[in-house]
């Protein structure tokens, strides 16, 4: 990144008007858009980790940034409020990622890194720029994923910073773990606006493959060869001693990957799209009281290639209430399934898309619960409703 990109004062490093002015010119093809006044807004959040967001040195800032920027654009005075994301590079997240995992008691013969770099965690910045790119084209992307107003990506190393449209705190889930927002209204909503996003790539995954960063994307002989790394989790799991697990829990676990081969090919023989693969209410953005229902996903570092359900099972894993009917279930499964047949314009079959549904919290339970069990030390401290949330989703949908 280039000096004259960052700045240093006495709380830590910051972004400059040159910077934005390079980056902001590049997105809008704009080489007459000029920067007036940068000001940067501190944050509670950022007060409480002053260190870690602003460094004292370093090449760029690491962290989320807020600043309102006063600039001139086709002969228009415009101020606009934006959130800065400066990231760390590929290989540093996917080193940090691995040992998250192993500080966990995640272990494997193989290199763990071997692994997880063959996995959604590799390329991350490289897909999320890809991502916002897609926002010139398509207008789902423009109308449920905040505005991007330009990137900085090093291509050497990954290293990345997204300039993004700032979202109030009105929108977001300050407290990913408090759920109360996302009553049935919130929750179709929710449902209404990812199945447009999910339109947009439904079944056209080879085109979507050509992105280079897209290349990591498992079926079931895949996950075959990674058995070493599923009873690694499971493992792992087991020796946690987690207070509302049994062994009857456990038992199950097993079952379930002994079995990949049996249920994951049927994932790998439906329609595939893009998926945001971190669909948690933190990641999810709603303004119910404005005249016009607002909706915005972000955070698509680990976006991949899956089946659309995989998404919802996620999302309903955090929000659905306490013994949730199968009424309930299906008619959120109904109104995905209806909303994205609406917006792809071609028919998909009822019976089908249930055991989509169903195959997908499979491998939602055994990719991301699981390590999310023993990471219940580190930061998911709302795993035990995740876990018996799409326990009981799969109960409800084999009849057990």
């Amino acid at each position: 990144m280039k000096e004259n990109f960052v700045q240093t004062n006495d709380s830590g490093l910051f972004f400059t008007k040159d910077f934005f002015e390079f980056c902001l010119r590049k997105q809008f093809n704009d080489p007459g858009l000029t920067v007036e006044a940068v000001n940067y807004v501190p944050s509670a959040s950022e007060k409480m980790a002053l260190e870690l967001k602003h460094p004292k040195k370093g090449d760029h800032p690491i962290g989320v940034q807020r600043y309102n920027l006063s600039l001139v654009r086709q002969n228009q005075k415009e101020t606009v409020s934006l959130i800065i994301k400066s990231k760390i590079s590929e290989q540093q997240y996917l080193q940090a990622i691995t040992h998250a995992f192993e500080k966990c008691g995640i272990s494997t013969t193989t290199p763990l890194l071997d692994y997880m770099s063959q996995l959604e965690f590799m390329n991350v910045n490289r897909k999320e720029v890809t991502i916002y790119e897609m926002q010139k084209k398509y207008e789902a992307f423009q109308q449920f994923m905040p505005t991007c107003y330009g990137y900085f990506l090093d291509e050497k190393d990954g290293a990345c910073v997204l300039i993004l449209q700032y979202l109030s705190d009105d929108y977001l889930s300050l407290d990913p773990f408090n759920v109360e927002k996302w009553t049935q209204p919130a929750i179709e909503s929710f449902i209404n606006a990812v199945s447009q996003l999910h339109a947009v790539w439904y079944g056209r995954t080879s085109e979507l493959s050509g992105f280079s960063c897209f290349k990591n994307v498992l079926n079931a002989n895949k996950m075959q060869e990674f058995m070493p790394y599923w009873q690694a989790l499971a493992s792992a799991v087991e020796h946690a001693a987690i207070p509302f697990l049994s062994k009857t829990d456990y038992d199950l676990h097993q079952q379930w990957i002994h079995t990949i081969l049996k249920w994951r090919p049927h994932i790998d023989n439906m329609k595939k799209t893009l998926v945001q693969n971190d669909c948690v209410p933190k990641n999810v953005g709603i303004n119910l009281s404005s005249k016009f229902t607002e909706v915005y996903l972000y955070d698509w570092e680990i976006a991949t290639i899956h089946v659309p359900q995989r998404d919802l099972v996620e999302f309903l894993a955090y929000v659905l209430p306490h013994s949730f009917s199968k009424e309930l279930l299906n008619s959120y499964i109904e109104r995905h399934r209806q909303q994205l047949t609406l917006h792809n314009q071609y028919p998909i079959d009822e019976k089908e898309w249930h055991f989509g549904f169903l195959y997908s919290a499979y491998d939602y339970l055994i990719q991301r619960v699981l390590p999310q069990l023993v990471f219940e030390k580190l930061e998911a401290r709302n795993i035990e409703t995740v876990y018996k949330n799409t326990r009981r989703m799969i109960n409800l949908l084999t009849g057990e």
